[in-house]
């Protein structure tokens, strides 16, 4: 065993701002500040935020929307090949940027992303549970090989030894958090994990030199967040669990004592792992006890699916019932909204100076029960 460093890491609720002097009017935001970022070493974007491939967020309703509002959505592949090709080619039918992630590592896996750049797809997110073993790099670079000009992004990675690695095997874009999502367990079922900004900070500092931009995946539950993860080193940020129970996101609106609900569910979980059926009713059947209840997110494991023994799938997610959010556009606006003020407060123009000028202190648990309204 090696202890790689006795200091505390840090993620977002450990560390504030310090204001600045800014050299414009707060009511100057939007034309003073420029959020366009790169999301590979050639898409660039026109804010730093990407919706997540997980199967309850990004479908082609979703990456639409994303795509409006200057964003990016990562289309995700559980449902099968057949209906991700659908979804890419119904957002592609909008002249929209879009990603689109694939698992399968295998010659089938490599024809399907043939099919998905034929698409137009811009980016193609060859993504896993953690991207540094071998088949993935493995198949990383027989991709590379076959689509030359393909831009191609993974993840999650955590450390700087698997930027070199996969930056060596000709990956144009990282996605970087193993653990940080709210719908994410991997850190409790496995132990494995790094707190989301240190984690950021050095595979960023790591991916300067191969100039591949870093993902900030899971996390975010402000817009300071998103503040934070960029000054730390990172391009853009990709959210999940936020754009959950949206209209954009998959899935019917399920009605329970006048409330409305969507189901969502992480990538990790064995609704995911073991199952392509997205319907809703089955889900409401069998687990209508649970639903009964007053509690804002009801979260839990689904029982309902049967394993055969000695294939029983390891979760490292969650499922629930998310209460009915609307339109992610006004989440997208309060986002951008705060970031530009946050921005604002530090006197930076655009995100390259505020990964510049940022200063950040430590605080401690005390200082974020007086960050919250306590009225």
């Amino acid at each position: 065993m090696k202890i790689i460093s006795t200091n505390p890491e840090v993620t977002f609720d450990d560390v504030l701002f310090l204001a600045q002097k800014a050299d414009f009017d707060m009511s100057e935001e939007k034309t003073k500040i420029n959020l366009k970022t790169k999301v590979s070493k050639k898409i660039e974007i026109d804010i730093p935020i990407l919706s997540s491939p997980m199967p309850g967020v990004t479908e082609a309703q979703m990456a639409i929307a994303m795509a409006e509002m200057g964003g990016m959505g990562y289309i995700h592949g559980f449902d099968g090949f057949e209906n991700q090709l659908k979804q890419v080619a119904e957002a592609k039918s909008k002249k929209i940027k879009v990603a689109a992630t694939v698992g399968e590592l295998s010659v089938s896996g490599l024809k399907h992303i043939g099919d998905l750049l034929n698409l137009g797809t811009d980016i193609i997110c060859i993504y896993t549970y953690h991207s540094l073993n071998t088949p993935t790099l493995k198949f990383i670079k027989e991709v590379r090989k076959k689509y030359p000009k393909a831009q191609l992004s993974t993840g999650p990675i955590a450390t700087k030894e698997a930027v070199v690695e996969l930056a060596k095997s000709g990956i144009d874009s990282l996605n970087v958090g193993i653990g940080p999502g709210s719908h994410c367990t991997t850190r409790l079922v496995t132990g494995v994990g790094r707190p989301q900004l240190s984690a950021v900070l050095e595979c960023s500092k790591a991916a300067k030199k191969y100039k591949i931009p870093i993902i900030s995946e899971g996390g975010i539950k402000y817009p300071g967040d998103l503040a934070k993860a960029l000054a730390f080193g990172a391009s853009a940020v990709m959210i999940g669990g936020m754009f959950s129970g949206t209209e954009e996101s998959p899935g019917e609106i399920i009605k329970i004592d006048g409330k409305k609900y969507k189901n969502t569910w992480g990538m990790c979980s064995k609704k995911a792992i073991t199952s392509n059926d997205s319907d809703n009713k089955n889900f409401l059947e069998k687990n209508l006890h649970l639903l009964k209840s007053k509690v804002k997110n009801i979260v839990f494991s689904n029982k309902s699916q049967s394993l055969t023994p000695g294939n029983e799938a390891l979760e490292e997610g969650v499922e629930a019932l998310v209460e009915y959010k609307g339109s992610v556009k006004p989440i997208l606006n309060k986002l951008t909204g705060g970031l530009r003020r946050s921005l604002w407060y530090q006197g930076a123009h655009d995100i390259a100076e505020l990964q510049e000028k940022a200063r950040l202190v430590l605080i401690s648990d005390n200082t974020n029960l007086e960050n919250i309204p306590r009225i």
